[in-house]
């Protein structure tokens, strides 16, 4: 069941991020901390996996914008599943909710860095080639993704700039 995630599940999401992402898990939960402490976390767009009453698994968006305007965009990241609960499709639920969420916010796109295969289901394509180039920090160009959620919208175009808590 996917929730959304509210200020009890704090404690638990963070350590989710922890034993998620392995030797990264650290860094990954300094910047979910630092992420829901900023300006740039968008509370209504958290949300968590539940199984038998546990929360195992936990996704947020946050705002980005693009260089050199006052556009901002949002982006799925990070997905963390407890890995004992890896492969039971709460991942894929989290990634729904999130695209199916900033879609009924009305915002013509969504990013995400990450694996392309895993991605490529919920909708997302590489954003160069529809005009919106990775932040200089992203890891891979080939991982920098974007789901198109209004085919009618006119999508924003340029460089995009992490938040800082991504950036440190």
């Amino acid at each position: 069941m996917i929730c959304l995630a509210v200020e009890e599940d704090w404690p638990a999401i963070v350590e989710i991020h922890r034993e998620a992402f392995g030797d990264e898990g650290d860094d990954v939960a300094r910047l979910v901390q630092e992420l829901r402490e900023s300006e740039w976390y968008e509370p209504g767009l958290s949300f968590v996996a539940e199984d038998e009453g546990r929360i195992v698994g936990h996704v947020m968006n946050t705002w980005n914008w693009i260089e050199g305007s006052g556009i901002r965009v949002l982006q799925l990241s990070p997905l963390g599943v407890l890995p004992a609960f890896q492969g039971r499709g709460h991942g894929s639920a989290l990634a729904r909710a999130s695209v199916d969420a900033v879609r009924a916010r009305g915002e013509p796109v969504l990013l995400v860095e990450g694996n392309p295969k895993y991605y490529g289901r919920f909708g997302f394509v590489r954003a160069d080639g529809l005009g919106l180039l990775p932040p200089p920090e992203a890891h891979y160009d080939w991982a920098f993704q974007v789901a198109v959620l209004d085919p009618e919208a006119n999508l924003p175009q340029g460089r995009v700039v992490y938040s800082p808590p991504f950036t440190r």
